[in-house]
């Protein structure tokens, strides 16, 4: 019976790690997807307003700021409140808190009716 050599053994036990960090990850790009979808079917459905400066320029406005706009015009706080939770999750992320992440993602995840 072979047994597992130092760094074998230390490559097993990063693994859970890694792949728990890739789950994060791999959460945050469908779910922000899923989200602008949200966005997007609560503005066709809901009031309108006249564009601002911002909207003039010629870039394509940010998730953020689509959720701002949207809850004020009355659409609702949800869309703003889900996006914070994503950007919460990228800053868990990028300071390596996995179980935050996680969390914000699930936050953001269930404001908008995903499980």
């Amino acid at each position: 019976m072979k047994l597992l050599t130092p760094l074998a053994a230390a490559l097993l036990l990063a693994a859970p790690a890694a792949a728990s960090a890739a789950s994060c990850a791999a959460m945050l790009e469908p779910t922000q997807a899923a989200l602008d979808t949200y966005i997007e079917a609560v503005a066709a459905k809901g009031a309108t307003a006249d564009e601002s400066t911002g909207a003039l320029l010629d870039h394509d406005p940010s998730p953020a700021g689509l959720a701002r706009s949207e809850a004020a015009i009355g659409d609702g706080t949800v869309p703003m409140r889900a996006q914070k939770a994503l950007d919460e999750a990228r800053a868990a992320q990028a300071a390596g808190e996995e179980a935050k992440c996680l969390a914000e993602v699930a936050k953001a995840r269930s404001l908008i009716g995903l499980k």
